[in-house]
């Protein structure tokens, strides 16, 4: 019987590794505050000034929670929906304080470079993605489900960063699938959206605005479409790079994921595991609490899994106790 693994962050957080999203978020706090206070302020995430009399642990707690919920907990689902209409306030007073006796006319350099200097902090986002990563350390981890140590006849797609089941578990062979530390890939980790409906709808506004000879309107939408594709993931390409790995998985009997909701930006990875999987395999979904059960779930129907194949969703505990399936 040949299993196929499908990892989430939800197993390297089950080895008590510190890589969640807010951990990102900490390391950037740390290393890199102004890139930090650059990014949250697109979403609408301004500082605490811990300076002011009213602020108190407290509030700094209560806002916590706040952007946790709104930008962090899902961090790749919500970073492909920036505060447009803010950005397009913000470009608007820029126009505005410009001498334009000439209409919107002759100031395209002008704007570009302005935004240049305002959104061109983002391109090192993969970078510090990158420094955050490699300093989690798994040297010392101990693997808590014995079955998967030296199970190298299975295939395992990995949505981790780290060498968890390399250095614990002694898997040879493993796909990183959005890259990962210098120890098991030559591939940069990338963390992106997949919101590229948005990225289409801000190019042709900005096409509209430059067949009206609107040069302002054009740099603003042109500006705001190529922030979102700089921290866009393409799916698709990592997919095609990575067709060799899906051309083999007819002989899966199971696909068994683990520590993994199967998020929007992640959908595309699930059908094509569907299309390439034998109508027979059998499909074992770990659910560590409600909200990812029902975001398997929803996943599941909304690619047809369910109805089309054998699926049992499974309390997590069951995984990490090696329970038998």
């Amino acid at each position: 019987m040949s299993n196929l693994y499908i990892i989430g962050n939800g197993f390297d957080m089950a080895h008590k590794l510190d890589t969640s999203y807010w951990s990102f978020r900490k390391f950037l706090e740390e290393n890199h505050p102004e890139f930090l206070s650059g990014f949250e302020s697109l979403y609408n995430i301004k500082t605490l000034d811990d300076t002011e009399p009213w602020y108190t642990k407290e509030a700094q707690e209560r806002w916590n929670n706040k952007i946790y919920d709104e930008l962090w907990s899902e961090f790749e689902n919500t970073m492909g929906y920036p505060d447009t209409t803010g950005m397009l306030d913000s470009s608007t007073s820029v126009l505005d304080d410009m001498d334009l006796d000439g209409g919107n006319i002759g100031i395209l350099d002008t704007m570009n470079q302005y935004w240049r200097d305002e959104f061109g902090f983002i391109d090192k986002l993969q970078m510090y993605v990158k420094e955050w990563i490699e300093n989690v350390n798994t040297d010392n981890i101990k693997p808590i489900r014995k079955s998967l140590i030296d199970a190298n006849d299975d295939l395992y797609l990995s949505f981790n960063y780290t060498d968890t089941l390399e250095n614990v578990y002694k898997i040879d062979d493993v796909v990183h699938i959005h890259g990962g530390v210098e120890k098991v890939t030559d591939i940069a980790p990338v963390m992106g959206h997949c919101n590229q409906n948005e990225i289409f709808r801000h190019r042709n506004w900005a096409k509209e605005a430059d067949e009206e000879f609107d040069e302002g309107e054009t740099s603003i939408q042109n500006a705001i479409a190529d922030y979102l594709e700089e921290i866009y993931k393409d799916t698709k390409s990592f997919i095609y790079d990575n067709m060799h790995f899906f051309k083999n998985l007819d002989k899966v009997d199971a696909v068994i994921i683990i520590g993994w909701s199967a998020g929007e930006v992640d959908l595309p990875y699930l059908k094509t595991v569907k299309e390439h999987i034998h109508n027979k395999t059998k499909w074992y979904a770990y659910w560590y609490d409600d909200k990812a059960l029902k975001s398997l779930q929803d996943a599941f129907a909304k690619l047809q899994i369910t109805g089309n194949y054998e699926v049992k969703y499974l309390q997590s505990d069951e995984f990490w106790n090696d329970v038998q399936i």
